[in-house]
């Protein structure tokens, strides 16, 4: 089974979609304990999104892992220690990591960590016939009405049509 490490902007754009469970049938998916942190505070101001991830933690749907890399990619690139760590398990776990994140994109490249997004994971499941076309082209919608980037989104349609 694929590993996919998710980092806090697309663990929201996952629950605001309904990805989890879907993703759940084809990826073990993984964080660090900052972005745990991350949720834990969105959840304290009654976030709904963050509750869902909390209880996808909780019920250890989404392992919560170690992580030793996270101070040398900080070091190197200058990044926060929450997108320097999610950075990190994914090298190490040889995981793709999930972001919107154009900077930790370029990490990523000059780092050879795996990367896809939340646009991507879309049209994956959609390959694996997890949703029809109609379905498929919705969530993406919902994703640009949610704020998501036009292009990529607009990209995933193309090719789903």
């Amino acid at each position: 089974m694929n590993k996919l490490v998710i980092n806090t902007s697309s663990s929201l754009y996952f629950t605001k979609i309904g990805l989890l469970p879907r993703l759940l049938k084809y990826f073990q998916l993984m964080t660090t304990e900052e972005v745990k942190s991350e949720v834990n505070e969105g959840q304290d101001i009654t976030y709904k999104d963050a509750r869902i991830i909390k209880e996808y933690i909780s019920e250890m749907k989404i392992r919560v892992e170690k992580v030793k890399g996270t101070n040398m990619i900080i070091r190197e690139f200058g990044m926060r220690a929450t997108d320097a760590s999610v950075i990190a398990l994914a090298k190490e776990a040889s995981a793709f990591l999930a972001t919107e994140d154009q900077q930790m994109e370029k990490v990523c490249l000059i780092t050879q960590t795996k990367i896809t997004n939340t646009a991507l994971l879309v049209y994956y499941l959609w390959k694996k016939k997890e949703f029809d076309n109609e379905h498929a082209l919705l969530l993406l919608d919902l994703l640009i009405r949610s704020g998501y980037n036009k292009e990529i989104c607009l990209d995933m349609k193309e090719r789903i049509v």
